[in-house]
Parts: C-alpha cells; structure tokens; sequence
C-alpha cells in the first residue's frame, strides 16, 4: 500500500507543477525522477530500467519513432507542404463540411508543436462561411484532430502500448479502435454538423491532376505505414524514406537545418519518461500486489473495467496526456493477465479499454493543450465547451462500455 501512496503522490505533483508553468515534458520528466526515488527499488533495477530504454527494440523503436514523426512533420509544415495537401484536399473534395472533417485529421497524424493552431483557422473560416456555432467549430476541430492518434500506427499512443506490450497485435488494436470511432463520429456529427447545409458542388475541372497531387505529396505520411504493414519495416526507417520525399518535394532550402530545429525534443522526452515510469511501476511489487489482490478478490469484469476506467480519467485529467494514465494502467493489465490467466483475445479487447479510457481523460482535461489553443482561436470559453461537450461525453463513455462488453462477449 505504501507504493501506491507514493506514486499518487508523484502523479499529484504534475498538476501543481504546470501551475507553476513549468513545460509538460519537464514536468512528467520529474516525476518519473521522484517516482524512481520513491519506489524503494535498487539501484541495480533502476540501471537495469535505463538501460532497457535503448537496449529493447520496443523502446527503442518507440523512442526513435516519436523522434522522426516529429521532424517529418516539422519539415512539411516549413517547407508548405501540409498547405499543399490541404489546397489538394479541397479540389478534391467537394464538401466543405468533409473538408473541416478531414483537415484536422490530416495533420493530427503528425507531431507538429502547436498542430491544433495550424488546424483551427482553417475550421473557422469553413465553419463561419457554414454560420456554425463557435463551440460547435472549437468541438470539431478537437475531435476529429485526434482521431489519427487512435489510428496511426506511428502515433505515439499506439506505439507506446506496443512498447508496453510487445505481445498485442497493434493492428487487431486499431481495429478495435476503429469500431469505436466508427460508432462515436456520427454521434459528433449529430450533434455538431448535422443542421448545417450541405452545399451542390461545382462543376470541377483538372480532378485527376488534383487527386495525384494529394497523393504526391501526402506521401511522406503515408508511405511508412504501408511499409510496416505489408514489408514488417521498423517505423522509424521508413520515416527516414519519408525524410528522402520531403527533400524531393520541397526547396531544399536550409534543408539539414529544418530537419535539426523539426526534431520536437519535448515529445521524445515525455515519451521515455513514460516509458520509465511504466517500467518502474512493473519493478513495484508492493504496488502490483494491491492490484493482484482486487482482481483475485472479484472477478466481475464491470468493476474491473470501472477501475481502469476511473484510474485512465483521472491520470488522464491531472496530467493532460495520453500515455501518462497508461504507464499506470498497462502494468494493471499485465497483472490482471497473471491473475485472471487471460488469452490473447481478451488481452487486446482490455487493451483497447484502457487505450480509450486514456484518450477520453487526456482529451478531456482542462490541461489538454490542443484544447487551449483551440479555444484562444475559436474565442471560446473552457466552460461553453464543455457545455457543448456534455451529450458527446456521455455517448463516448457509453460506446466504449457497450463496444468492450460486446466484444468480451464475442470472444468468451
């Protein structure tokens, strides 16, 4: 019991730290610190734990992964290419409601610092021309700008439960995480898009040349899924292809400089000291103990979820990410599969509760920083979102009990 004490503790100290504006990848930095300091473990484990960070290749990947996803993306926004997908984008497609749909989503996929300033204008301008509701433009921007970090392969969340457990398939994940949003997005459209007229289209001219330029120059995100998924090709390598195309399409002005200023330090940060965290906790017996012992103690899988799921949002909310509550929870799940003896379905189908319930805490928190920047460019209050945010948490919360219990039910 001491053990969790201590790292609730640690954990409660995120909150008042970025009270004091110290940066989030410092703030979660310290704590994983205070957490190694705290946990009673040895010194030997602990240099075992550092050491593991570049020593095993999910960590590694991992660590290398968020690295070039951020330099790819920093170097398309510099040289203009994101705008040239987006310019393309709208040729293509005629619907000015798909178009804000979709805009956000783009550049969700990459890791550029401040992305969610990079989208907003754009919803706004769409949404004012459509006479939407500022709440409703700030609720779309957010929600469909984080839906590729549920998608992605590359994206950080999904490699970080692949680092945690080597063992889940990311693929069946994101199929799961798939039927998720493909039950959730109507119900945002519902609420947020549905009485907004859709516009006739205009006859359009020169579509084929449109459509091969969003290809051309989407490329460079593209591509290293494609790699992985059919050729078994590390993320991180075929990033590095991606980094080729970038040189290809842009002016290759100043382009090694672009690269180094692109390399988004503050992300590779909070993802090893996630990733320390997670492997200190696995290190906490003490701590495990207590979790083995609830999960011995009762076997009803709505009150194990209801633990994930209070323990996910609370993390989530505190700390305004989405991998800090699953360094917490993924050892959980790992000590729920020694103790249950679960199989492999039922691994992923608890894997995929806990990925979301993450998500929901970090994409609801007043911490959210995409949140913020959306709302400074939206001119919107945090208490008028979440006004508007209400029905859409209630149906997120809802799907995702429904959609897991299903699924458990299918596999059992």
């Amino acid at each position: 019991m001491d053990q969790l004490i201590k790292t609730f503790a640690a954990f409660m100290l995120i909150p008042l730290l970025l009270r004091f504006k110290m940066k989030l990848s410092h703030t979660i930095a310290v704590t994983a610190g205070i957490l190694m300091l705290l946990s009673g473990i040895d010194l030997e484990t602990l240099f075992g734990i550092l050491k593991g960070l570049m020593a095993e290749a999910p960590s590694r990947d991992t660590i290398f992964t968020v690295l070039m996803v951020s330099v790819v993306g920093g170097a398309m926004k510099h040289y203009g290419l994101l705008g040239k997908i987006i310019d393309a984008m709208i040729a293509v497609i005629p619907s000015k409601k798909a178009v804000m749909m979709m805009i956000p989503s783009l550049i969700g996929t990459l890791a550029i610092p401040g992305g969610a300033v990079l989208s907003a204008p754009f919803v706004d301008d769409l949404g004012r021309d459509m006479n939407m509701p500022s709440t409703h433009r700030a609720a779309i921007n957010l929600i469909f700008r984080h839906i590729t970090m549920l998608l992605f392969p590359f994206s950080s969340t999904i490699l970080f439960v692949k680092s945690a457990m080597p063992e889940i398939n990311i693929y069946l994940l994101i199929l799961y995480n798939l039927i998720f949003l493909s039950l959730i997005l109507p119900i945002a459209y519902f609420l947020y898009l549905r009485k907004v007229p859709t516009q006739k289209p205009p006859h359009r001219e020169g579509l084929g040349e449109d459509i091969k330029s969003l290809l051309y120059y989407s490329a460079p995100i593209y591509l290293p899924v494609l790699f992985n998924a059919f050729l078994g090709i590390p993320f991180y390598l075929g990033l590095i292809l991606s980094t080729l195309l970038v040189y290809v399409q842009s002016d290759r002005l100043r382009f090694f400089a672009v690269l180094r200023d692109s390399a988004n330090w503050h992300t590779v940060l909070i993802i090893v000291s996630v990733l320390l965290i997670k492997d200190v906790i696995l290190e906490m017996d003490r701590l495990l103990a207590v979790f083995d012992a609830f999960f011995l103690y009762t076997s009803n899988i709505f009150l194990i979820f209801l633990l994930f799921m209070v323990t996910s949002l609370f993390f989530g909310m505190v700390t305004g990410n989405i991998t800090t509550p699953m360094a917490v929870t993924f050892p959980m799940l790992t000590q729920l599969t020694l103790s249950l003896g679960l199989g492999a379905s039922e691994i992923h189908i608890f894997a995929y509760f806990i990925t979301i319930s993450a998500f929901l805490g970090y994409y609801f928190s007043p911490l959210h920083l995409c949140q913020t920047f959306t709302l400074e460019v939206m001119k919107v209050s945090t208490g008028q979102l979440y006004k508007a945010y209400v029905p859409y948490v209630i149906g997120a919360v809802s799907v995702l009990m429904v959609s897991s219990l299903s699924l458990l039910a299918l596999v059992g």
